[in-house]
């Protein structure tokens, strides 16, 4: 995967110095009619346009491949994100977005460099379930989230091929829909929250109320105080093979929310360990992140008349 990640700069640099009318030259005017083309809003539609992607990759027109890359990206991102978040995550947004797009299109360069030379090989596409939505209270209310109506769609690609040995595993990657063509934005999570797969995973623990503040604990996380954050208490836990915890020691924290955040732990349970020979003597020892997150206040009630 590195090395296709190393290929594919090296082919991208090349592509970037070449003038533009050799680049033009070079795919025989095929990159105006890739980046152009509309798909339906539909499976069927976004397996039409990787379809696309596979049948160019197949050219070796360097150029083209690249253009077909280039049009999984939002058009304008700064400015879609500016028009659909508050303004405070814009400028992470961007950079965040640019990070997670330039892995994708690695993701999709490695495929078609390893599978599109097999003549049974194609990308199918199905609608894949999407994730609850983001919650108000806890970890997941720190996170970015749309100010307005965002259609996002999550679909399954895997390989078509007869031969198993012929494609990838399948891989499931989220969309929005703009201009006609299918726009990436994450994986089972859009990239502005990625850290659900943690904060939803067995190594957290759901949220509670404690003296009107909303608690929130999870396994190896590195928040700071901030803005909607009253304190942070880091703890190790030791939980034994049934899945309650056993032993605490406070590592770091106020001392004012230390016997609030160990009383939470206590009560929390993490899932027994499969009853195998080979997990009979198993530890597990975390560090444990418990947040206390400043409390909303409820708007005033007016005055009787």
């Amino acid at each position: 995967m590195k090395r296709a990640q190393r290929i594919w700069r090296i082919l991208l640099a090349f592509a970037s110095i070449l003038p533009i009318s050799a680049l033009h030259a070079q795919s025989g005017g095929t990159q105006a009619t890739t980046a152009d083309q509309a798909y339906p809003d539909s499976a069927q539609g976004l397996q039409a346009q990787f379809g696309e992607i596979v049948r160019i990759a197949r050219s070796n027109d360097q150029a083209a491949f690249r253009t077909a890359l280039n049009t999984l990206a939002i058009p304008n991102a700064e400015q879609w994100f500016a028009a659909h978040f508050e303004v405070r995550f814009v400028s992470q947004l961007k950079e965040d977005y640019s990070k997670s797009l330039e892995r994708y299109q690695s993701h999709v360069f490695w495929v078609t460099a390893n599978f599109a030379k097999f003549d049974d090989f194609a990308i199918a596409v199905q609608p894949s379930e999407s994730p609850a939505p983001l919650q108000t209270v806890g970890f997941e209310s720190l996170l970015p989230r749309p100010n307005n109506e965002v259609k996002i769609q999550n679909y399954r690609l895997s390989s078509s091929a007869s031969d198993p040995k012929h494609g990838p595993p399948s891989w499931v990657s989220s969309f929005i829909y703009i201009d006609g063509r299918f726009r990436y934005v994450g994986g089972t999570y859009p990239f502005w929250a990625e850290s659900l797969n943690g904060s939803r995973g067995p190594m957290s623990i759901p949220p509670a109320v404690i003296h009107g503040r909303t608690v929130q604990g999870a396994a190896f996380r590195k928040d700071q105080p901030g803005p909607g954050i009253d304190a942070i208490v880091h703890l190790s836990i030791e939980i034994d093979q049934d899945g309650h915890v056993r032993h605490i020691k406070v590592l770091s924290g106020d001392s004012a929310f230390v016997g609030d955040a160990k009383d939470y732990v206590k009560q929390s349970e993490f899932g027994p360990l499969p009853n195998i020979p080979q997990l009979a003597n198993a530890k597990r020892e975390w560090d444990m992140e418990v947040v206390f997150f400043t409390a909303k206040k409820e708007p005033a009630t007016p005055a009787a008349q």
